[in-house]
């Protein structure tokens, strides 16, 4: 990945696909960075021209399902020094707008994690595995970048040279389940191509792992072994549904398989 910095200072940089109820929030809550980069994935709600109310430097560019391609092109569009690399569903506080100047102005470190307060149905998720959800996302350019695996995070450019940021992050993942089972199905759609692609198996061991093994298995260690039902019905709810992608990814990799397979049968390997 090129460098081309022109000067130190911050770059904003998102991707973002049908995003119109979150942006503005977001880009809002940065309006002190001195740049701001989206990278639009042919959204239909609006998205780009909310963007072009914040930023002149927006860009539409499919991804054809490559969603960390995005953000990845707008890593390579900013010209400053350092990146900020957010989604469109988070909102940075004042005080860590704050922290974050401070920090950049002199520091050994390549990169920073951040802690971030994950809101589900408008409730702050404490545990499950939610909180506090440490993840790259402010670092230097060239530093690292996003890897094309969908839930990941950029990863750490080399041991020691990562720090901590104290004021978190605030990310309002899913405020509706009409949102949350859109992105549901779009995001299992994906793991199931990524699975097909791996050459996974659906034979019978593998439907019953999929099916029965690894999501009553997943839910247990959600609800129970990282406390999710501390967080009442949320907690209940987020562990099922993490089991639930657990057998909608296979299912679908089932259907993948039938189609592709000569007779309309899945290809057992």
């Amino acid at each position: 990945m090129g460098d081309s910095r022109s000067s130190a200072g911050i770059s904003v940089v998102l991707a973002t696909l049908n995003e119109a109820r979150n942006l503005e929030a977001c880009l809002t809550s940065v309006q002190w960075a001195d740049e701001i980069i989206v990278v639009d994935d042919g959204s239909t709600d609006g998205t780009p021209e909310i963007a072009k109310r914040f930023t002149d430097k927006v860009a539409v560019r499919p991804s054809g399902g490559q969603f960390h391609a995005n953000q990845n092109l707008a890593i390579q569009m900013a010209t400053y020094e350092w990146i900020l690399s957010l989604d469109a569903d988070e909102v940075v506080p004042a005080d860590l707008a704050t922290e974050i100047r401070r920090v950049i102005e002199s520091t050994p470190y390549a990169a920073f994690r951040v802690g971030r307060r994950n809101h589900f149905l408008g409730r702050w998720i404490r545990h499950g595995g939610w909180y506090p959800d440490r993840v790259i996302r402010l670092f230097r350019k060239g530093a690292t970048q996003w890897p094309m695996e969908l839930h990941s995070e950029p990863p750490a450019p080399s041991p020691g040279t990562v720090g901590d940021l104290n004021v978190e992050l605030l990310h309002y993942s899913y405020r509706s389940f009409d949102q949350y089972f859109e992105k549901f199905n779009r995001f299992t759609s994906m793991l199931a191509r990524e699975a097909y692609e791996r050459g996974d198996a659906t034979g019978l061991r593998e439907a019953v792992i999929n099916l029965v093994v690894r999501p009553a298995a997943w839910f247990l260690y959600k609800y129970v072994g990282r406390g999710g039902f501390r967080d009442g019905l949320h907690g209940f709810f987020i562990a099922l549904s993490s089991a639930l992608v657990i057998q909608t990814t296979y299912c679908k990799l089932w259907e993948l398989r039938a189609r592709s397979s000569p007779g309309g049968r899945p290809n057992r390997q």
